[in-house]
């Protein structure tokens, strides 16, 4: 008879990815064609696990599957597991392709204006990962969330949850043509009292826009026609010619380009925003998380259509905390 530390011999690489993709996707089939086994594979699988472990993992019903407290404490210790043999796999050229799952988090704007036109062409270069992104801006609770990789824009995260800087953002003062064309251009930050103002709900700049030129900064405390929480919203009504607002170049650099949207007192700049790579632990970071890093510093890296007068580089802290 086995001894307690000799319970899980019999299982396989493929027998932890089986209850991992099962735990993640919440459904055997659902993790079979994750996996590309059969649905039979991955339940034969499921279940040498549990006999060996003599308790139930998962909970079964016609309708859902959940994960069990043992099953939840053991998931933890598999993706450990994995993790260390992915790297291993990935240093020694065992594996071609990085294989596996990969959850995302990641804000609206950043989902809308840049990850959702471009997150195709990482899906072509790797395409051995499937991908979940979840759309919000809440950065907490990753590990319960099984989240791979979060995405932070503006502030830089408490110092105790693992990051990485990718990229300083620039903002984009902007408004519709139609907008300008009833309402007047603003020539000087306190012609802004006077316009139709938007903003998000739940930053630095729902209360105050800081404006410089030539290293001269002033601030200004608009009344706001709109706040939302959801930067798509404000985009969207800035487009329809409700009023100036401020967004990340990203989210507006195809309207920018296009006219659709343009630069209110470009001779202005505001401050740039962070952006940070947010992950559950820094010694165990997936390889999939990490080739999704790269992918996004590398969007980040393009040139971008914006308002801001000139190019700002990142602190030589922020460029240390840059590599993966």
């Amino acid at each position: 008879m086995a001894s307690p530390n000799q319970a899980l011999d019999q299982a396989s690489i493929l027998s932890l990815r089986s209850f991992v993709a099962v735990v993640e996707t919440q459904s055997f089939a659902a993790a079979a064609r994750q996996l590309r086994v059969a649905p039979s594979t991955v339940t034969k699988h499921v279940q040498l696990i549990e006999e060996a472990a003599k308790v139930p993992l998962v909970h079964r019903t016609t309708r859902r599957t959940s994960v069990t407290e043992v099953g939840k404490r053991l998931y933890e210790h598999c993706l450990a597991i994995l993790g260390h043999i992915d790297s291993a796999s990935m240093e020694i050229g065992a594996e071609k392709q990085i294989v596996g799952h990969l959850r995302v988090r990641t804000p609206p704007s950043f989902a809308g204006g840049l990850l959702g036109r471009r997150l195709h062409e990482f899906m072509i270069a790797n395409p051995a990962i499937s991908i979940d992104v979840n759309v919000t801006s809440d950065i907490e609770d990753l590990i319960r969330d099984r989240i791979d990789v979060a995405i932070a824009l503006s502030e830089e995260p408490q110092s105790k949850v693992p990051h990485f800087w990718l990229a300083s953002c620039g903002l984009a003062l902007c408004a519709a043509p139609d907008y300008l064309a009833r309402h007047g251009a603003p020539a000087r930050p306190e012609d802004l009292y006077q316009h139709d103002c938007l903003t998000s709900r739940f930053s630095d700049l729902a209360v105050t826009w800081k404006l410089g030129r030539e290293g001269i900064w002033q601030s200004i405390n608009p009344q706001f026609k709109l706040l939302s929480d959801n930067g798509e919203l404000l985009r969207q009504a800035c487009l329809g010619g409700a009023g100036v607002s401020a967004f990340y170049e990203f989210h507006v650099q195809e309207d920018l380009r296009s006219g659709r949207l343009v630069c209110v007192l470009p001779e202005f700049e505001l401050p740039p925003r962070d952006i940070f790579a947010i992950i559950p632990d820094k010694k165990l970071i997936r390889p999939q998380a990490k080739v999704f890093i790269d992918f996004v510093r590398r969007l980040l890296e393009e040139p971008m259509s914006g308002c801001s007068p000139g190019k700002r580089e990142p602190s030589a802290r922020k460029a240390r905390l840059g590599s993966v």
